[in-house]
């Protein structure tokens, strides 16, 4: 049997993820931008790690010719380099590529390299362990093995991060799985792929990012059971036979919202509580103002003051009305050229959001906290600190009413501002916007940042960006006037 760790992990996570892959590949779903994004990370965030162990040397090439990796790994061991970086290693059919194979005075130590920052995913232990037992194997026993990892702790406070505090090397020796476990579960490969299509078990989170989703949910309707209820009552639900919301007993839950989804879906007419809507409005405070970020995640920080995958502000979108029933006024800000994107955005926050007045956003928890961060980590004038702190009371959180108290069909149990909008105001749509979402902006600022395109390209650019911005705070707007008028 021909086996990578990569495969072993795939089965780690999934029985079915490892089958399809080896005997169904074409339903699998390719590599989209944000995946390919995730992989390019991963290869940024190796070569920096490998700078961390100085002096060593990379066996190149090694996917499309494993024998000569092999080769060239026992050589470069035999010289005794410093490190080796994706030394190859094959015991019994079963490949591994080591991130970084360091030499000791005694032996080698095995690095394994993640982007991650603060979460350790248990699979990386069950990575790490099939390492260990192919060169267990092979004869090379690592004295130690660590997973090598972003510090989402490291508060970067120079023009360029020090590598000795952006990586964590977690010793992970006593994490790992004895040999027995792993040719148990080796055996059971075996005999998994020899046979039929193993069944899986439909988990939301599990499921969203794997390449097989769209296959293994393919049966799933939309308004089904997993929209309104946590994975394992769903799959409850699904063996009992009722797989969508309608097929649910009504007012049979001590949740009310299930009961009035399922009602709403039945009926389709939308559910509004009246009373609650109504006092969610009569806590506006005008002026109103309807703010928007967009953000850029860098694995490793660009800028002095920041973290390792923090949310940097590059650009907000603010409608702002001073009276009920008061014209909009409308203000942006887009951060341009290499500076500090947040240092901007500050002084525009301050110059349009005035002292009172609610400020609205959905989800506004996001917008909230990168306020806070900018608050704490941006050298500036104690006095704007603290306007920009005094600013997380008076959000009020536009998403709010649409988790319970306003509930319609075309909404399919989410309260995401994509899936509310057409609910409310059908006429308004992202479709077809060349930037359409969060992670279209991100890509989008990447370019500008980066100047990879012409002048005019990047210029249009920079329009699709502040209209897709706009867009947002103009939905919220709208939102609230749909709310306003189901009370009437």
């Amino acid at each position: 049997m021909n086996l990578s760790k990569s495969q072993y992990t795939k089965y780690r996570s999934c029985a079915r993820r490892l089958w399809l892959y080896r005997n169904k590949k074409e339903v699998l779903t390719p590599p989209d931008k944000a995946l390919q994004k995730i992989f390019d990370r991963g290869h940024l965030i190796g070569e920096l790690a490998w700078k961390r162990f100085p002096g060593g040397v990379l066996v190149e090439n090694g996917w499309q010719n494993p024998q000569a990796a092999l080769k060239r790994t026992q050589e470069l061991m035999a010289q005794g380099v410093p490190a080796i970086y994706e030394a190859a290693f094959s015991y019994n059919g079963i490949l591994v590529f080591v991130d970084i194979l360091e030499k000791t005075p005694t032996g080698w130590n095995l690095v394994e390299v993640k982007s991650s920052g603060r979460k350790i995913d248990p699979i990386y232990v069950d990575d790490i362990s099939i390492q260990r037992y192919v060169l267990f194997h092979c004869g090379v026993v690592p004295e130690h093995c660590y997973l090598m990892h972003l510090n989402s702790d490291y508060f970067m406070e120079t023009d360029t991060p020090d590598l000795e505090q952006l990586f964590l090397l977690t010793p992970m020796d006593s994490e790992l799985f004895p040999d027995e476990f792993i040719e148990e579960n080796l055996q059971n490969i075996r005999e998994m792929l020899a046979g039929p299509e193993p069944a899986v078990q439909l988990d939301k989170m599990r499921c969203k990012e794997c390449e097989c989703r769209a296959y293994c949910w393919r049966d799933i309707p939309q308004d089904s059971v997993f929209d309104i209820m946590k994975s394992k009552q769903a799959r409850e639900y699904m063996a009992l036979g009722m797989v969508k919301i309608t097929d649910l007993p009504p007012n049979s839950f001590e949740n009310d919202k299930i009961n009035h989804w399922i009602e709403v879906l039945r009926t389709g007419a939308p559910y509004i509580n009246r009373a609650a809507v109504a006092s969610w409005l009569n806590k506006l405070n005008y002026p109103l103002y309807y703010l928007d970020f967009e953000t850029t995640q860098p694995a490793v920080p660009l800028w002095k003051y920041s973290r390792p995958y923090q949310q940097i502000p590059f650009q907000f979108s603010l409608h702002v009305q001073r009276k009920p029933h008061g014209e909009f006024e409308h203000y942006e800000y887009l951060s341009t050229g290499k500076q500090d994107p947040r240092i901007g955005c500050v002084a525009a926050l301050l110059k349009y959001i005035g002292k009172s007045g609610t400020i609205l956003a959905h989800n506004a928890a996001f917008e909230k906290t990168r306020i806070k961060e900018m608050a704490r980590d941006l050298p500036m004038p104690g006095k704007n600190a603290q306007r920009l702190l005094d600013m997380e009371s008076r959000f009020m959180d536009t998403g709010d009413p649409f988790k319970a108290d306003y509930l319609h069909p075309k909404m399919h149990g989410s309260w995401s501002i994509k899936k509310v909008l057409p609910a409310l105001v059908p006429d308004m749509t992202y479709e077809g916007m060349a930037v359409a979402n969060g992670g279209d902006a991100m890509d989008a600022f990447d370019i500008l940042y980066a100047q990879s395109l012409p002048p005019q390209e990047l210029e249009i650019l920079r329009k699709n960006l502040l209209k897709y911005c706009k867009q947002d705070t103009w939905s919220m707007v709208k939102l609230v006037d749909g709310l306003r008028d189901s009370v009437q």
